[in-house]
């Protein structure tokens, strides 16, 4: 073998003994480094494990107040439709009032003149249903008094006295 060919191989063996010998002391001094790495790493997932737990919390929340101002605004459109219809009511009303106050003179004047009507035609036959009824109640207390008159005296029966 040539010198030149030895020379090689043995700068090639020192130089990978040292390559190796470089790598085991690397590896020394990065041995703290990844450690602090993983301890970081450990770290920070319970940092996004903490952070993504509030931000599930506070996400409930949100929806929780969300679900509160859908039924607030439900409530409110319904609150707001009811105080519509009273809004209309109230129109009704106030029409209503304004036509009664235009035309009620006539309205009264037209319900006299049927009550006086009616107590022309109707009122002589009522006066004389009213004195029949009456007659007959006298006629009824009349004959209940005679008969408790009757009453208190001694019964006839088979020609005997008999007492009540």
């Amino acid at each position: 073998m040539e010198l030149g060919y030895i020379v090689s191989l043995i700068i090639l063996g020192v130089s990978l003994i040292i390559l190796i010998v470089m790598g085991f002391l690397a590896m020394k001094k990065m041995k703290p480094t990844l450690k602090n790495i993983e301890e970081t790493q450990k770290v920070v997932e319970g940092h996004v494990e903490h952070f993504t737990n509030e931000a599930e919390a506070i996400q409930k929340k949100v929806d929780h107040i969300m679900a509160r101002v859908e039924y607030t605004q439900n409530i409110s459109e319904m609150k707001l439709q009811r105080f519509d219809d009273f809004q209309h009511y109230a129109e009704s009303l106030s029409h209503s009032l304004q036509f009664l106050k235009e035309h009620g003179n006539e309205y009264s004047k037209g319900a006299a003149e049927n009550t006086l009507n009616e107590l022309r035609t109707d009122g002589p036959r009522l006066a004389k249903t009213f004195k029949l009824a009456f007659n007959k109640t006298m006629e009824k207390q009349k004959q209940r008094k005679r008969d408790k008159e009757f009453s208190d005296l001694p019964a006839v029966v088979n020609h005997q006295l008999v007492e009540r």
